[in-house]
């Protein structure tokens, strides 16, 4: 209690995150009770029936489900493969810049189209990637291709968008992480004859290991719910094979086909393998004797 009567003002700073998270977080989880129901709107949560696992059971027999679940995963797994160590080589290589302007410069650089939507990248890349009339157009003339239609390539500019927006933002915890490391252990390293590429391998990477894992942790932990807004505005129906997730399927079988029980159930197998794969996480790094995020 003294604790509390002490930091007073901070506990009293806390109390709009609390009621946001209650009201737009914990509140409509009452909706997942849609799952076990056929819910009607005309009925409602209070006099929908109840039917227990069958839309579980239709969710398993649903070839598109399937479909969308391993896309999910090959996306996932390629974005981790990309998206995840790429900003720490940004932020490795902005650290070896010296000149602190062309640092600051480079920074805002990158930055920037993390503040751009989803909306307006995908009008740029759509435009620039029209056969007819962008940049493809010009450049192949009557040889371009719509490669948005492509269900081999469109995985690709998924990936590459998805860096050119969100690679720069991604290295601000980096950087910052960099800034904590002590001067004196590069000048004792340098002391002893360190280059930069060895100070960068014993000092700045075991400096932010810690940070690296945790955000590995918390990757791993939104792996399946991540890029719904990026993907939804990129992909078409002939792309669907390849780039349909399980959030833009859920999102349509609620919307378009007004299925809400059976997109409840998706959503809640989704989040419950998130869970799984963030729990697996956290205890894989406390076995390999690191800190976890709990």
């Amino acid at each position: 209690m003294k604790q509390i009567a002490k930091n007073k003002y901070f506990y009293f700073m806390l109390i709009p995150v609390l009621i946001w998270y209650a009201v737009f977080c914990y509140v409509p989880m009452y909706g997942i009770v849609m799952a076990f129901q056929d819910f009607t709107m005309s009925k409602g949560f209070f006099h929908s029936p109840f039917v227990g696992l069958k839309h579980f059971q239709a969710l398993f027999a649903e070839e598109d489900f399937w479909r969308a679940f391993w896309n999910t995963i090959i996306i996932a797994l390629y974005r981790l493969a990309t998206a995840f160590p790429i900003p720490i080589i940004i932020a490795l290589l902005l650290n070896e810049v010296r000149h602190l302007k062309f640092r600051k410069s480079l920074q805002t650089i990158i930055y920037l189209p993390h503040f751009i939507s989803w909306v307006i990248v995908a009008s740029i890349f759509i435009t620039f990637l029209n056969p007819e009339s962008g940049l493809i157009a010009a450049i192949f003339k009557d040889d371009a291709q719509d490669i948005l239609t492509r269900p081999d390539l469109f995985r690709h500019v998924l990936i590459l968008t998805d860096l050119w927006k969100e690679a720069g933002f991604g290295t601000v915890i980096y950087i910052a992480a960099m800034a904590g490391i002590s001067s004196e252990q590069y000048e004792a390293a340098t002391i002893d004859g360190a280059g930069r590429w060895a100070l960068v391998r014993h000092v700045t990477l075991p400096g932010i290991s810690g940070v690296i894992l945790i955000m590995f942790i918390l990757t791993i932990g939104k792996i399946l719910g991540w890029g719904f807004d990026q993907v939804y505005n990129f992909y078409n129906p002939l792309v669907y094979s390849t780039g349909d997730i399980l959030d833009t399927y859920i999102f349509r079988t609620a919307l378009s086909d007004s299925k809400f029980s059976f997109a409840a159930a998706a959503g809640i197998l989704k989040s419950l393998i998130c869970v799984v794969l963030l729990v697996g996480a956290n205890r894989m790094a406390k076995a390999l004797g690191r800190e976890g995020i709990y």
